[in-house]
């Protein structure tokens, strides 16, 4: 029946009937296990040329052919989608099934038709096809996409028939794909096989195919628009020129396990390099070129990927075809154990056989442990050598402007303090005095002598806020008005004011602020407690009660040493801190305080008699 026909197509169905597409009378013959059942133009079909058939999920058959497209239901063809309805282009190349029960119709030159329902939906060049010559339509229900074929370019197509093209793939006279188990796609094309990763094709970025062509074993290459056959074992028997060619999608190609790697010897500067009785390479120490002779011995058509890397000196391997594989030179490699690894694997990378041959060469002797330890520590003894005196050099030169700058500061303190004691006749050499008694106290209280300079410098300018104070206030004889006392009172915060912003000692204000307040809060400016007053200004606050007594005043001889020490004493807690007055009597008891001159005497009075006999005068 099928003698000197045109066979376009066979294909097996869910039942394994065999659906022949033919050319001639015959038209479509469907053959199960016997029984031949024939579909021609008289039982409906659009013409005797038929392409290909596919069938759908409900059991119902599309058949692609000249003049449209047919659909077989019960044996019966059912329906016929030609001109007639919105199908400009009969000649059909290609059928599938869409979303929906849809029909997706692949056309000889004017794209594809999405038959739906009633309506008929056309998708050309303007719809993203690189070609409206669509060859192959096919169902990826892994992704739930369509894969298209044209005659210039492989595609995809999501289930809402946005079709995207594959840019960069290599080639373009493709027939059709097949997918594999590990989402490798084979194509079919008319020069060999290129087998390419799913995923890259769906990305649209760079595409690394591989290739499979007649030096790989191929006997013929794919017929244009044929139709192969795939089975679950992964033989894929292709529709070739010549013949049928059985090529395996889930094993690889080519077979290099058989394939026998040798590197029977090296080359030093020339001279010839067999390996010792442990298959070790021994390099002498002064060779200046190795050369690395490996081989292949591949004696079929196969051209296999080599990789090779000298472990301990290349820093990433070298991936070249067989065909490609020449001598290896390495130059003034240093002294020491090495591996030279070569593997050849298919052209996917998955089968693979391996040779790893271990080099050693000699060290020279500046390579040597010992030397470049010795070596080591004498550059290390050089740096630290130089290090020292680096930093012995720094650390002097800094001393030396450390010290520089305290001088300066001490200096420019001792200036202003001259300055505060001009302003008032009455206390001249107090600032002095008091900062010498506030280093005294500091260091008793057990402070360093860094913190002893500091509240040495700090003390001098307590009364800085007096040049602030009007002169006829400041040096008035009689009793002042409650006005004016206000005004001498100010002298803290005008001094607190005028030292805050000096970044250098920031605690040159807290001093001048705060040397009037008292622990029991009666002083001033802020009437601050105990704890809340600044030590430094706690410490300056004995040593000015205590000057402010025993000193000489114009109006009134200093007064009796005992005398100012016990009013020092009776004051503990209340007008100064209990800590600070005990360190002041402790430094009484071993001599400190009392005046070279003092011989005894000096007033005995209060405070207060003193100041009410000045004001009667």
């Amino acid at each position: 029946m099928l003698k000197d026909v045109r066979i376009r197509s066979i294909i097996c169905d869910s039942r394994n009937r065999l659906w022949i597409s033919t050319y001639g009378e015959n038209s479509l013959v469907r053959y199960d296990g016997g029984n031949v059942v024939k579909f021609t133009t008289a039982d409906g079909l659009p013409s005797e040329r038929i392409k290909a058939v596919y069938e759908c999920s409900d059991g119902s058959v599309l058949v692609a052919c000249t003049g449209g497209a047919a659909v077989i239901r019960d044996d019966k063809v059912e329906k016929v989608y030609d001109e007639s309805c919105g199908i400009d282009n009969t000649e059909i190349l290609t059928v599938c099934e869409g979303e929906n029960n849809d029909i997706i119709v692949g056309s000889d030159g004017d794209g594809i038709y999405v038959i739906s329902g009633g309506s008929v939906r056309h998708l050309g060049i303007d719809s993203g096809l690189g070609s409206e010559v669509v060859m192959r339509i096919k169902k990826d229900l892994t992704r739930d996409i369509y894969w298209i074929v044209t005659s210039n370019s492989i595609a995809f197509m999501d289930n809402n028939y946005k079709v995207t093209t594959v840019m960069n793939f290599p080639y373009s006279n493709n027939f059709d794909l097949y997918e594999n188990s590990r989402g490798d796609m084979w194509i079919l094309s008319s020069n060999g096989l290129y087998v390419v990763p799913v995923e890259q094709m769906l990305a649209n970025g760079e595409i690394k195919p591989v290739y499979y062509g007649r030096d790989n074993g191929l006997s013929c290459i794919t017929t244009s628009n044929s139709y192969s056959a795939l089975t679950g074992e992964g033989d894929l028997f292709i529709a070739g020129t010549t013949g049928v060619v059985k090529v395996n999608i889930e094993k690889p190609l080519e077979d290099v396990e058989d394939i026998k790697l040798s590197i029977p010897y090296l080359e030093s500067d020339g001279e010839v390099i067999y390996p010792d009785a442990n298959g070790v390479f021994r390099v002498p120490a002064d060779s200046l070129k190795l050369t690395v002779n490996s081989f292949v011995y591949n004696y079929s058509l196969v051209n296999p990927q080599v990789t090779y890397q000298l472990e301990g000196f290349d820093s990433s391997s070298m991936t070249i075809k067989r065909s490609d594989l020449a001598p290896i030179d390495y130059t003034n490699l240093n002294g020491g154990t090495y591996r030279f690894t070569i593997r050849i694997s298919d052209s996917l990378g998955n089968n693979s056989n391996e040779l790893s041959v271990k080099i050693v060469k000699n060290k020279k002797l500046y390579e040597q442990v010992w030397f470049r330890i010795g070596l080591l520590l004498f550059i290390a003894a050089l740096i630290g050598l130089a290090a020292l005196l680096y930093i012995r050099h720094r650390t002097k030169a800094f001393l030396k402007k450390e010290k520089e700058n305290k001088m300066l500061i001490r200096e420019m303190v001792e200036a202003f303090a001259k300055v505060i004691d001009m302003k008032d006749k009455y206390t001249n050499g107090h600032s002095t005095r008091v900062a010498e008694y506030t280093a005294m106290l500091t260091r008793e209280l057990g402070y360093d002598e860094e913190t002893v300079e500091k509240y040495y410098n700090i003390a001098l300018l307590h009364d800085i806020g007096k040049v602030g104070v009007p002169p006829e206030v400041l040096n008035k004889p009689g009793k002042l008005t409650e006005t004016e006392f206000n005004i001498i009172k100010s002298h803290s915060a005008l001094g607190y004011n005028a030292l805050k912003d000096i970044s250098i000692m920031p605690e040159l204000a807290v001093g001048a602020g705060a040397h009037h307040e008292r622990p029991d809060g009666k002083g001033y400016p802020k009437g601050a407690k105990s704890d809340e007053i600044p030590r430094v200004a706690q410490i300056i606050a004995v040593a000015d009660t205590f000057d402010a007594m025993y000193s000489d005043r114009p109006y009134r001889k200093r007064m009796n040493f005992d005398k100012a020490v016990s009013i020092v004493r009776e004051v503990r807690g209340t007008q100064l801190m209990e800590d600070v007055v005990d360190a002041f009597l402790r430094l009484v008891e071993k001599g400190e305080f009392r005046a070279d001159d003092d011989k005894g005497g000096g007033s005995t009075d209060d405070i207060d008699n003193i100041r009410k006999k000045h004001r009667k005068r």
